[in-house]
């Protein structure tokens, strides 16, 4: 461990180095690392305070986030996971190893195991609805959720589920799908394809106002649902409801933005918001927008119309934050950077036995980022979290095991394909 006496060195070293990262100098890392033990390892307390003057808190733990394919929702699973498991709370958990709680149908209680204890936290897939998860949740919960830029989205869609190959789209040619986007979306869906698909339910599409669908927007998914997909008024009326009931919509594009009004808002440290990229594809091939943009802003008009108006409201949430929220979020990107490194660099992933300090500063208390951190952040905790639960619960074996047909609403693929 490094002593006091030596916080001015070590900051001024940590400032130095993140330059020099930055900069694409590769830094050894015994520099800015020391072995730990176990006494060493991460605070758990409930609350935040700063010894600079910053107003103490209690951080908020009673929290529904909604989840929408490839809205970055992966990347906030290497967050909220970690900061539930840490904390030893109480998820709703899909049952038996199944990965969504009920999604793309509204939630129902054999989706979900059963609890001794109250709920904390809905993260899992599911579809939001207010009396259902008001009728499961604390009365303090905050609803959160996140959104993407429709045409990024459609793009991340058909390179990730291999929209193209399943839609027999010839040469897998965007252009021609983005075109004719409805018929190859009927291909796409056809339960025909169901094997193809996985976990994507029959004649349910992925690319057709998902944001809006995941939302609990009623647009005729399942076909006995009401559909508002063609009236205007109530999808304004929507969206204000949707405003109303949630905290915070965070936008992908901005997601470091994004991550400290979450902070702010649920009194988490800054090392509760450090995470780990998933589920991002290696190579991304972009495309050009042209005509086929304005194509499929008609095809999928609401999610176009929930991203421009909560892209608005986001930015006045920002601009209300002040000045200082641009120095934290300057110093949340450097922090980031050196974990990174720390953690993922080429040859340095999961150093056993090492931590590094990240000192104190008006943003954050002194704490130490260890190696077992970095194998939290990186791991697929939703399979720790159901070990916790069976600790925890001692359920019976029936309890675990739904009363449904697969398909359509089982999905346990061990690993998310999402």
């Amino acid at each position: 461990m490094i002593n006091i006496g030596r916080k001015f060195k070590r900051s001024f070293i940590l400032l130095m180095k993140a330059l020099l990262i930055g900069a694409g100098f590769q830094i050894p890392l015994y520099f800015y690392v020391g072995n730990f033990t176990k006494k060493d390892y991460i605070s758990t307390e409930n609350s935040v305070s700063s010894e600079y003057g910053i107003e103490v808190c209690t951080e908020k733990r009673n929290f529904v986030f909604i989840k929408c394919m490839k809205c970055a929702t992966e990347t906030m699973a290497t967050i909220i996971r970690r900061f539930g498991y840490k904390r030893v709370l109480n998820f709703v958990l899909p049952v038996k190893n199944n990965i969504y709680l009920g999604w793309p149908y509204i939630m129902e209680k054999s989706d979900y195991r059963p609890s001794k204890w109250p709920y904390n936290i809905i993260f899992e897939h599911s579809v939001y609805n207010s009396s259902v998860m008001s009728a499961l949740m604390p009365n303090d919960t905050v609803y959160i959720t996140s959104i993407r830029e429709p045409w990024n989205r459609l793009v991340s869609s058909f390179q990730y589920f291999r929209i193209g190959d399943i839609a027999e789209v010839p040469k897998n040619n965007f252009t021609e799908y983005v075109k004719n986007i409805e018929k190859y979306d009927k291909t796409f869906s056809d339960p025909k394809k169901h094997k193809f698909r996985g976990c994507i339910a029959d004649n349910f599409s992925l690319v057709q106002n998902l944001q809006g669908h995941c939302l609990g927007m009623p647009l005729g998914f399942p076909k006995e649902r009401m559909d508002i997909s063609k009236n205007l008024t109530a999808i304004k009326e929507y969206i204000n409801h949707i405003e109303k009931q949630f905290s915070l919509v965070m936008i992908v594009e901005y997601m470091y933005e994004s991550l400290i009004l979450l902070k702010r808002m649920m009194c988490w440290s800054l090392q509760d918001i450090l995470h780990h990229s998933s589920n991002v594809l290696g190579v991304k091939q972009t495309y050009a927008k042209g005509n086929n943009y304005n194509i499929y802003k008609n095809y999928s008009h609401i999610d176009f119309i929930i991203y421009d108006h909560f892209n608005a409201t986001f930015w006045r949430k920002v601009k209300a934050q002040g000045q200082d929220f641009y120095d934290e979020l300057d110093h949340f990107k450097l922090i980031q950077m050196l974990i990174n490194q720390f953690c993922f660099v080429e040859g340095n992933t999961k150093p056993n036995g090492k931590f590094l300090t990240i000192p104190k500063s008006r943003f954050n208390s002194e704490f130490n980022f260890t190696s077992d951190e970095c194998g939290l952040m990186s791991r697929y905790l939703l399979i720790d979290l159901r070990e916790q639960y069976d600790r925890v619960e001692q359920p019976k074996k029936e309890d675990l095991t739904g009363k449904w047909e697969e398909p359509p609403r089982g999905c346990s693929y061990p690993i998310p394909n999402h």
